[in-house]
């Protein structure tokens, strides 16, 4: 018996079966599709809540930053506002100095220059204060170094002047400093001596081109003139007017060395002349300035 031959599909059952395959897949995509989109509606499902939640603070937070923005674009404007006044301003200055420079200087200068006349002065008695000397003492010594001229000191305090105070009161203690600070002034002559309240009841003056001797002379006018005021003062125990003690340092100022050096050695004799009873001027007999060959005592002369 002869077994029939299985007949070869054709063109035509071949691409129906290759659609069919297809079919197939894209069933068992969407059968997945399917299940994966129930897991999701489940899983949306039980955290709803959180996610509406997360979504609601977000929007919050977008809201927050919105208004920040426009608080800030308005502050922004009101500052764009405010330069550009200023720039105008500012352009209206600079016209008004271009036309009026000259006079602007001047009155700057002018106030610039008052003010560094206040800085130097002691309110009180009207003489320079601590700062100037520092400032001419520094000045005054190298100066004197190049020409290799003496520089003197002469540092005077007022003598119990605390009790003077206890006694009289600080109103007619402030009128005694200012009396005594007028009658020193007064018997300075050359422009270049300079008188300074250094502090409380004392008072120091710089002699430049002035010698131990010189400087003595000065310092000896002084104490007279203070003399002849003939300022009450009760609780003195060395006289029933005030007075003064003095102490004077003389050098050839070296640039080696430091410039309150003269000064300090003026508080030592001041402080000796202290001690030795008051109302008197003490210095040195000997001073270093005249150990050398180049000067002796009378070898500078004062000039008025």
């Amino acid at each position: 018996m002869v077994e029939p031959i299985p007949s070869q599909p054709n063109n035509r059952e071949q691409k129906l079966l290759a659609e069919v395959q297809i079919l197939r897949q894209e069933v068992q995509r969407l059968a997945q599709a399917n299940v994966d989109l129930k897991i999701a509606l489940t899983t949306t499902a039980e955290h709803g809540d959180c996610i509406e939640m997360q979504l609601h603070t977000i929007n919050q937070q977008l809201k927050s930053e919105i208004t920040d923005r426009r608080r800030a674009e308005i502050a922004l404007n009101a500052l764009v506002q405010i330069i550009l006044r200023q720039k105008d301003d500012l352009e209206i200055i600079l016209d008004t100095i271009t036309e009026h420079g000259d006079v602007l200087d001047m009155q700057w200068l002018e106030k610039l220059s008052q003010a560094n006349l206040l800085a130097s002065f002691d309110g009180l008695t009207q003489v320079s204060n601590r700062r100037r000397f520092d400032e001419y003492l520094d000045q005054q010594w190298r100066q004197m170094a190049r020409e290799q001229s003496p520089l003197s000191i002469v540092l005077c305090d007022i003598d119990f002047f605390k009790q003077y105070n206890d006694t009289y009161g600080h109103l007619l203690g402030d009128d005694c400093l200012k009396m005594i600070a007028q009658a020193i002034a007064q018997t300075l002559k050359r422009p270049t001596d300079l008188l300074c309240r250094y502090g409380g009841e004392e008072f120091v003056i710089l002699l430049p081109k002035t010698d131990m001797h010189g400087a003595a002379i000065v310092a000896q006018h002084i104490q007279t003139t203070i003399s002849d005021l003939k300022i009450l003062h009760a609780q003195s125990t060395v006289s029933a007017y005030v007075t003064l003690s003095i102490g004077i340092a003389t050098t050839l100022p070296d640039r080696k060395v430091l410039p309150h050096s003269l000064l300090d050695e003026a508080d030592h004799y001041l402080y000796r002349a202290k001690q030795q009873g008051r109302a008197r001027i003490l210095y040195a007999e000997h001073p270093h300035l005249f150990q050398s060959q180049l000067f002796s005592p009378r070898s500078w002369q004062r000039e008025e």
